[in-house]
């Protein structure tokens, strides 16, 4: 095994564990609940009130933000910051947004295959001097996909005690 594939499989397995975890959340979510958004002020601002399905779409167009972060890394470009994309209206079932997570996952992966071994290890930012912006990046994925299983499973079960 080439030091590449090990530093590119040292990123991708806990990558490829939060996502398990996320879709294992899903078998739970009837499409009863899956749009209902709890009630609050103001829905979109407070992740507290947003429905399973909104959660699910942010964790997707993260993985979107984040392969456009990784895109630029391969291409020595300063890394974005990114802006989260607004949900599209049609995408409102449990099966359209699986796809979705299928998809954006597929391509943040692609564009982590194409990092050069020292793009994965070097570049690090100065306040993360042990981390490379890779695993910085990967980290804020890893992490959201932790608040939103959890966030899922606590709608599951308080809906399911409705």
């Amino acid at each position: 095994m080439s030091a590449h594939t090990s530093s590119l499989d040292n990123l991708l397995e806990p990558l490829s564990q939060s996502r398990a975890q996320l879709l294992a959340a899903f078998e739970s979510v009837s499409d009863q609940y899956f749009n209902t958004s709890l009630p609050g002020k103001d829905l979109k601002a407070d992740f507290e009130y947003w429905s399973i399905c909104d959660i699910a779409w942010y964790v997707g167009a993260l993985d979107d933000v984040c392969r456009l972060r990784v895109n630029d890394i391969v291409s020595g470009r300063e890394v974005r910051s990114g802006e989260i994309s607004q949900r599209p209206q049609h995408v409102n079932s449990l099966e359209v947004i699986l796809i979705w997570l299928s998809q954006s996952r597929a391509a943040l992966r692609s564009s982590l295959s194409r990092m050069s071994i020292n793009q994965l290890q070097d570049s690090p930012l100065l306040f993360k001097e042990s981390l490379s912006q890779c695993e910085i990046i990967l980290g804020e994925v890893i992490a959201n996909e932790a608040m939103s299983t959890r966030r899922i499973w606590e709608l599951v079960e308080m809906f399911g005690n409705e």
